[in-house]
């Protein structure tokens, strides 16, 4: 069986203007904008829509006052080098959007579509993306400490040369998901890994997690 890889996001960033944190408001519509060295805690971005923007350097608020991004929208948007203790974008959109070395704590995110993603060298504590539709998203060199994909539909996602310590897909619909090379120290929801590919060691490490959900005594 071949497995269709994640295909790439296209950005197509030109002369970018100089965005400012009082141009960021909620249901705003930014296009071609570009935000560095902002610190964004507290800032109300619901509803808003970046368009073809640049974030670099720019702290997305702390754990108790977070940027809120609910029901924002990226598309065509390049994040490089910035911190997130909570990431609060549940029912977001990203599409189209490169995120590289960035450091998330809690990526509050669940009930979202992502399509053509992809995190680069990124850090990440946890990441909810439940109930969440993803499309052509890759992981490349990143570490997750734990990822939820409970109820999720994934299709062409990729964890290239990443690490993972606990992976969720509870009640999750796969397809074309490669999971090679994976560790993860805790599975949940092994019955909905249809639809993944692992490779000869993983099956080895996880005969165990298989066979107790499957009921089987192994003496």
């Amino acid at each position: 069986m071949v497995i269709e890889a994640p295909r790439p996001p296209k950005l197509s960033l030109g002369d970018l203007v100089q965005g400012f944190l009082g141009d960021i408001g909620s249901e705003d519509f930014l296009e071609g904008m570009e935000f560095i060295d902002l610190d964004l805690a507290e800032a109300d971005a619901t509803q808003a829509t970046f368009l073809d923007c640049r974030w670099a350097n720019v702290n997305f608020g702390y754990a108790d006052v977070p940027v809120d991004l609910t029901g924002a929208r990226f598309s065509g948007t390049e994040i490089t080098d910035c911190r997130a203790d909570t990431w609060t974008m549940f029912r977001g959109n990203l599409l189209h959007t490169e995120i590289s070395g960035t450091r998330i704590g809690a990526g509050v995110v669940y009930d979202s579509v992502w399509e053509k993603v992809r995190f680069t060298n990124c850090r990440i504590s946890y990441l909810n993306l439940r109930g969440s539709k993803l499309t052509d998203v890759e992981f490349r060199d990143c570490k997750i400490d734990e990822i939820d994909l409970d109820r999720a539909k994934v299709s062409r996602v990729a964890f290239t040369g990443s690490s993972v310590g606990v992976f969720q897909c509870e009640g999750a619909t796969l397809g074309n998901v490669d999971i090679r090379g994976l560790e993860p120290h805790r599975i949940s929801g092994v019955h909905s890994l249809s639809g993944a590919t692992i490779d000869d060691t993983q099956l080895m490490l996880f005969a165990e997690l298989f066979a107790s959900e499957l009921g089987i005594t192994v003496e």
